[in-house]
């Protein structure tokens, strides 16, 4: 395993990109340097040690040119590391990311959560998750915000794998009633305690105007997952972290190496991302 911080730059322009690149490429380990070799189109990835004159170089050139970068931790695990790790963030596909639509734009109804009506952090549904079911052509598993939906393949993989951690309470129906392929929420019982000091977890500069009643600023993931070994005792086959992260203020999905090998068994079409255990 090699952990290592990054630099990510999003725009600056694509000459003045290639010359950031082009300075400290020679920096940029092996395990990285073909996934992160720079394309064009203004966006820069580059991992690099942060005491090394690459890394400094690359900071000063950014507030020079008031690049304004996000600094982030990657790992690199081998092939055996990988298949030894117990547990993974599991990451899923969002099928109504580009169309910037959540569940209760199709109808859904909630309860719980937060009071702020412009947050309801933490609903659960109440009755069907509706969506439009052009949506759920591509998808066996998925978000549809706040809800992690499978399909009824993947729930009959689970019962008969007795993987743990998780119930089946809400179906998935299309909004105006057409008939479309079974689908279920996943509801996902065990919360871990909270990650490791040693996870990077950051706050927003700002809390957003529809958050500024309630206080439940947005915190953003900028490494891998990492637990002390105690924390993971009563860990399930399927996990919530107690964090809620990034822009959809979403719980990371945690899952058993079992989950992953059942998965990966059935293209089951989902990342798994290995969770750093300490101590």
């Amino acid at each position: 395993m090699k952990r290592i911080s990054s630099i990510a730059i999003v725009g600056g322009g694509n000459e003045l990109c290639k010359e950031i690149y082009n300075y400290v490429k020679h920096d940029i380990p092996k395990e990285w340097a073909i996934k992160y070799k720079y394309s064009g189109h203004g966006l820069l990835t580059l991992p690099l040690e942060e005491n090394s004159s690459s890394y400094q170089y690359v900071m000063e050139m950014a507030r020079k040119h008031e690049l304004n970068p996000t600094v982030f931790q990657k790992v690199h695990y081998t092939n055996a590391e990988i298949d030894r790790s117990a547990y993974f963030e599991l990451r899923i596909p969002s099928p109504l990311e580009l169309e910037g639509t959540e569940a209760a734009d199709y109808g859904t109804q909630y309860v719980g959560g937060c009071t702020n009506p412009r947050c309801r952090l933490g609903k659960t549904p109440v009755g069907n998750v509706l969506v439009d079911r052009k949506f759920m052509k591509k998808y066996g598993i998925g978000t549809l915000l706040p809800d992690i939906f499978v399909s009824e393949q993947i729930r009959d993989l689970i019962y008969s794998n007795n993987l743990t951690g998780i119930s089946f309470d809400h179906d998935v129906k299309d909004f105006k009633g057409r008939d479309m392929p079974k689908f279920y929420i996943m509801e996902i019982n065990s919360v871990l305690p909270p990650m490791a000091s040693s996870t990077w977890l950051v706050h927003g500069e700002y809390v957003h105007q529809r958050y500024s009643e309630c206080g439940h600023q947005v915190v953003y993931l900028r490494s891998d997952l990492q637990y002390e070994k105690e924390k993971l005792y009563k860990a399930k086959d399927f996990n919530l972290s107690s964090e809620y992260v990034n822009n959809d203020r979403l719980q990371v999905i945690i899952v058993s190496q079992k989950v992953r090998n059942i998965f990966r068994q059935h293209k089951i079409r989902a990342g798994f991302f290995p969770v750093a255990i300490i101590g």
